[in-house]
């Protein structure tokens, strides 16, 4: 097996984790807070990183933690908006929502002054709101999750673009593990000043946040982080575009997830609109890794 391809396979498995995530937080959030199941994955997951990126947390500038902190900043509130609209609505919907962060990335790169998005971007775009309309919308009123969902979308393109600036594939491994902390002590305040901070009530519970925090966070990020080193971007786009699509598998054979043709059809054009956008955002877009 060629490097190129083991990696691929691991991207690949990374897409699946992440698509059963959205229902492994579905079920967690029926018994513990959005803030609360953040501190725990995410603090955990960060500790999970420390002994692998010590030693580069003690050769980072100035430059390098205030460009990490500032991306954990935009991660805790794109976590936060996701964990909090997740409870909201389904595992299904979440998953292909979260996945606009794509469509909207050219946007943010555009107005910072980085890059007109091309015709095909713009596209892309429209094929997905059309998408997002058909997927979201009941009676011409967007569900309140699906709605917090979106907003996390945006935040994630953010993400990309802030990580992109400032990280450099030299700290890429210490900055992760800095911005995972920073949303997993934020998390832990907001849990903590909100008194919902509580310990998971059962070993099944305990057992889902650890895989989540774990392999879901920590190990996926890992190995983004090492894929898009040997990968190119247009290969890393088309696998990427798979975790909404197991979003949707695990919805509806584990959370009972049964989308009528109108949502189906919008679920569909969603990732028309994520392949045509991500077969031509430039590296800019994948310099970087994501959430879940």
């Amino acid at each position: 097996m060629s490097h190129r391809t083991f990696w691929s396979i691991a991207l690949l498995a990374v897409t699946a984790i992440w698509g059963w995530s959205f229902v492994a937080k579905h079920d967690l959030l029926a018994s513990m807070a959005a803030s609360t199941l953040n501190a725990w994955m995410f603090t955990l997951a960060a500790l999970a990183l420390l002994p692998f990126s010590i030693r580069s947390l003690r050769t980072l500038r100035s430059r390098d933690w205030l460009g990490a902190v500032f991306a954990g900043v935009v991660l805790f509130a794109a976590f936060s908006l996701q964990t909090s609209g997740t409870a909201l609505t389904t595992p299904s919907n979440a998953g292909f929502i979260t996945g606009l962060c794509t469509v909207f990335t050219p946007l943010f790169v555009f107005l910072i002054g980085r890059g007109r998005p091309s015709l095909k971007q713009t596209v892309g775009t429209a094929i997905a709101m059309v998408g997002l309309g058909l997927l979201s919308l009941d009676r011409f009123a967007v569900h309140q999750g699906d709605l917090l969902i979106l907003g996390c979308a945006a935040c994630f393109a953010v993400h990309i673009v802030v990580v992109s600036t400032f990280t450099t594939p030299g700290v890429a491994m210490a900055s992760a593990a800095i911005q995972l902390g920073v949303v997993g002590v934020a998390s832990l305040i907001w849990s903590l000043g909100t008194q919902q901070f509580s310990l998971p009530s059962t070993l099944p519970s305990t057992l889902t946040i650890l895989t989540l925090a774990l392999l879901a966070t920590a190990l996926a990020y890992a190995i983004q982080n090492r894929a898009q080193a040997v990968l190119a971007p247009e290969k890393v786009a088309l696998i990427l575009i798979c975790e909404p699509v197991f979003s949707g598998v695990f919805g509806y054979f584990l959370a009972g997830d049964r989308l009528p043709p109108e949502r189906l059809a919008g679920a569909g054009l969603i990732l028309l609109g994520l392949a045509v956008t991500e077969l031509r955002i430039g590296r800019l877009a994948y310099c970087s890794w994501r959430r879940s």
